[in-house]
């Protein structure tokens, strides 16, 4: 434990010297885009027919966890909404959509000049309807929870960009899940996303 004491007394130093110079972001309106941690790839039709719809195990994703993003925060406190969309009409076939819509809160774990580290709980639902050889399979609903871990760098007061890894859960019914392609399975991954986690950029209105 000796050992450790001065690393810890460095910390509490540091946290004390950077707190009076940290980036306030109390009261700010942000809009911008972000990718959750469970994105997994661009958009992909699922290899599977109607008879196979809710049955197949592995079916690939075919919802981008990402958006436009709304933030607002209250001290250190943050809520946030990620919504996105995806609507395919081709010309002899029924037509596909997919939709993403996550929910979460934030935290201000640590707060420096130009970069503010947060913690937070995300809510993520995804639905989806795709089509293989010209047959429309099942609309399909997904639910996925994040834990973000979050790194937000701010270049001035108005423009930020940030990036976030840490574990996703999520539950797949029978059928397959369109945020993880999973079906019949419980979910629990660390960094899934494109990019081993998230990216994203906010545009604070103040």
């Amino acid at each position: 434990m000796r050992t450790l004491a001065p690393a810890l007394a460095g910390l509490v130093a540091w946290g004390i010297a950077t707190a009076a110079h940290a980036h306030d972001v109390d009261g700010n309106w942000g809009i911008g885009f972000e990718e959750t941690l469970t994105a997994v790839g661009s958009r992909q039709i699922l290899p599977i027919d109607q008879g196979l719809a809710g049955t197949s195990s592995a079916a690939q994703p075919d919802i981008r966890a990402s958006g436009l993003c709304g933030r607002w925060w209250y001290g250190n406190v943050g809520v946030e909404a990620v919504f996105g969309f995806a609507l395919h009409v081709p010309a002899t076939a029924p037509f596909e959509f997919g939709g993403f819509l996550s929910a979460g809160v934030l935290y201000n774990v640590v707060r420096a000049p130009q970069v503010n580290l947060t913690i937070g709980l995300r809510a993520l639902a995804g639905i989806g309807r795709t089509n293989a050889s010209g047959v429309a399979t099942d609309t399909r609903v997904g639910l996925a929870f994040e834990i973000p871990i979050r790194a937000e760098y701010f270049f001035n007061p108005q423009f930020a960009i940030a990036g976030a890894f840490g574990p996703t859960l999520a539950y797949n019914g029978t059928r397959p899940n369109p945020l993880t392609g999973g079906s019949s399975s419980l979910d629990i991954a660390i960094a899934r996303g494109d990019f081993g986690g998230g990216l994203g950029f906010t545009y604070y209105l103040r």
